[in-house]
């Protein structure tokens, strides 16, 4: 059950940024709801609903059916990396209107990395440099754990915490920095109890390799960590977190060494998959030994909402896990209550956008020629449902949709290829040229919101930390999203 909000309204600074934030979710609200429809449908059914003509406005539609495919990708390419766009035509004003509804660094309740720094600072802490390690992890990982756990590290002290632990951590990549970069208690608590008798191993691994691979940055320049590492001060914990997960019984249980003590958690998560978000803030405004959360999330797709009543993700559904263990998903706030986005905007939200317009990447073609599929069965075999997991890469195998089309029917078994002229394929041919245009620059329109569904997510559990009485309280842009599409952190200090 929701907790009773209680703002505390003689504080003029936390009433002030509460109605910017409010003010924030009613513009992104406003603009987003008519909009769901594109953001729930089903790209599959791009032909066989005719999305084109039944979803965009038709000032739009009719603007770009007047403008070749690539004048109008080069011009949304345009819209979507410029500051200030004169162009003032439909396809602009689509990419720039969208970009207004998203979360922009404001240094209030948003804020930049440096400006967390300030904020650190004002806390009474002190920044401690980066340590860098490539080895053991992928180049993104090695970059995000790079930036995190210099703060986490930083932010330690100012929240009196004894013990960092991290949510969902897997193999603990995040702690690994914490532990053996700046000697900070880390514990790693996971649901995947195979990865978690594995890590102790790999950890010892690292432990011995520690000085050859990891690299002090001061000044700009690295150099070579000489401290010794008398112990390895990470441990693991097989649990299944939930908003009821008692955090400190288990940190208690891994560090005896703690006994007698009053121990304070600060409660960390390098993208935390779907309801491991909520619930780590829910732990956070429940128990006290919790000084503080960094959480940055991702897998939007797997949070749940009132509407999912019935559906269960891959971790609850593992763990057995039902509506009377697990909370809701989405919306936290009391602010959003009733409120719903759907399963297809949160499984969009976690697109990339920027990644997108960087490296100027289109659709795959394998889009078009599924949907193109769905056509043909929708008209040949109408009574026919398709197991989707099943035509999963098979498109790079393929030079023509003719070629895609057989292989699809042997998998599926329709026994249809045999039986259509080469005609019927001569057809399919202009109709696909001429549907991939249309397909291509939806696509993109679509994705335009990805970031919008995004930034309400993150307002929405910004806004219920407010409502439990946090002032401390900030989104933070952490990450460049180019290399780190789920960039934004959520940082609390009790």
């Amino acid at each position: 059950m929701m907790q009773e909000s209680h703002f505390d309204f003689d504080d003029p600074a936390m009433t002030s940024t509460i109605t910017k934030i409010r003010y924030k979710i009613d513009s992104v609200k406003k603009y987003l709801t008519p909009l769901l429809n594109i953001a729930n449908c089903h790209m599959v059914e791009f032909i066989t609903q005719n999305h084109w003509d039944t979803l965009l406005p038709a000032s739009l539609r009719e603007s770009l059916e007047g403008t070749e495919l690539n004048d109008a990708v080069e011009q949304f390419w345009c819209a979507a990396t410029s500051q200030r766009v004169k162009d003032t035509s439909c396809l602009s004003e689509w990419v720039v209107n969208a970009r207004s509804h998203c979360l922009s660094v404001n240094n209030e309740y948003c804020l930049s990395a440096e400006q967390l720094q300030s904020r650190i600072k004002s806390w009474g802490g002190d920044i401690l440099p980066e340590v860098r390690v490539k080895e053991f992890m992928t180049s993104k990982k090695s970059y995000e754990v790079q930036t995190m756990s210099r703060l986490v590290a930083s932010l330690q002290p100012c929240c009196g915490s004894s013990c960092c632990v991290e949510a969902g951590g897997g193999r603990g990549a995040l702690p690994v920095a914490l532990c053996l970069a700046y000697r900070l208690p880390s514990l790693t608590v996971d649901c995947d109890a195979a990865a978690v008798a594995n890590a102790p191993a790999r950890i010892l691994i690292i432990q011995k390799q520690w000085h050859a691979i990891a690299k002090r940055i001061k000044d700009g320049n690295e150099e070579r960590m000489n401290e010794s590492i008398k112990k390895n001060l990470h441990r693991f914990a097989a649990a299944f977190i939930t908003h009821r997960t008692d955090l400190l019984g288990i940190v208690r249980d891994k560090f005896p060494e703690f006994d007698g003590q009053d121990v304070k958690l600060l409660l960390t998560g390098l993208h935390t998959c779907g309801n491991l978000g909520p619930d780590s803030l829910r732990i956070f405004t429940t128990q006290p030994s919790t000084a503080a959360v960094f959480n940055v999330p991702c897998c939007y797709h797997l949070l749940t909402e009132a509407i999912d009543v019935n559906v269960f993700d891959v971790f609850q559904r593992d763990h057995g896990c039902g509506p009377v263990e697990t909370s809701q998903g989405f919306p936290m706030s009391e602010y959003l209550r009733g409120y719903n986005l759907g399963r297809n905007a949160r499984m969009l939200a976690a697109q990339s956008i920027d990644r997108v317009v960087d490296q100027k990447q289109l659709p795959s073609k394998s889009l078009l020629y599924r949907a193109m599929l769905q056509s043909i069965i929708e008209e040949q075999l109408p009574t026919h449902k398709i197991s989707e997991g099943k035509l999963k890469r098979i498109t790079p195998k393929c030079q023509t949709f003719q070629e895609y089309f057989k292989m699809a029917d042997e998998i599926l078994k329709l026994e249809l290829y045999d039986s259509l002229p080469d005609s019927y394929f001569t057809d399919i041919q202009r109709n696909l040229d001429c549907q991939w245009k249309k397909l291509v620059m939806f696509y993109l329109l679509r994705l335009c919101l990805a970031q919008v569904i995004e930034s309400l997510i993150l307002l929405d559990r910004l806004m219920f930390l407010f409502e439990n009485g946090f002032d401390k309280c900030y989104l933070v842009k952490l990450f460049d999203p180019v290399l780190s599409p789920r960039c934004h952190s959520i940082v609390a200090v009790r």
